[in-house]
């Protein structure tokens, strides 16, 4: 005899209590319940298209953030502001806007909510931070610059930053960012984009030993 699912515990089965529509329905839940438990003022949320969060509180940023990366895919990563806090950057926080991921050109995912999708052909090869897949820091560290219009903000995301990668290695992933959104921290940094991309084209072709340590480096 089958036992029924003991719904009010089945979050514990699914990291961060988020779960995809699609696996509910693969232990046995009809369409109609999940439906039904998602309605306002029921037990369960939907976050984003086809992922649910089985719990009527909430969510966390934690919690928007699983969800984000499950909603778009394999080989997503997060970027910006979420992954500069997950490197343990004092310059992210608070975290307010919008969650942002990179993810492969043949994603299908969209922008949803307060969820930025970002389709490239030049994924950086991820970190795990916290059991998520992130943008290395030099890579956050741009994206975020490229949506910050603030001038302290940007000098003291890429000051932070730079503590830990050096501001060359700021300069480098500049150069291959898109222009836009890009000036402020092109001027701080204090090189043309075509030095920077000819920098980065020489760095390619011979690469620089890895220093022993890592040294601070002033930016602007």
């Amino acid at each position: 005899m089958r036992h029924p699912i003991d719904l009010e515990a089945l979050g514990t089965l699914f990291d961060h209590r988020v779960a995809p529509a699609a696996a509910l329905l693969h232990i046995g839940l009809t369409s109609s319940l999940v439906e039904s438990r998602c309605r306002p003022g029921g037990p369960w949320q939907r976050l984003l298209p086809g992922i649910v969060l089985l719990s009527r509180a909430g969510p966390s940023r934690t919690q928007l953030v699983h969800a984000a990366l499950m909603y778009a895919g394999e080989g997503s990563m997060l970027t910006a502001f979420d992954a500069l806090c997950l490197h343990g950057m004092k310059s992210a926080i608070p975290l307010l806007g919008p969650i942002h991921v990179l993810a492969p050109r043949r994603s299908r995912a969209m922008g949803y909510g307060a969820l930025r999708v970002e389709h490239t052909d030049r994924l950086p090869k991820p970190v795990i931070r916290r059991g998520f897949h992130t943008a290395p820091l030099e890579r956050a560290a741009i994206d975020a610059v490229r949506r910050t219009k603030s001038i302290p903000d940007t000098k003291t995301i890429l000051e932070e930053v730079s503590h830990f990668v050096g501001a060359q290695a700021l300069r480098a992933e500049l150069a291959l960012a898109p222009a836009r959104g890009t000036a402020l921290a092109r001027k701080l940094l204090g090189e043309s984009r075509a030095r920077q991309l000819e920098r980065a084209v020489m760095e390619r072709r011979t690469p620089l030993p890895v220093p022993a340590a890592r040294v601070p480096v002033g930016v602007g």
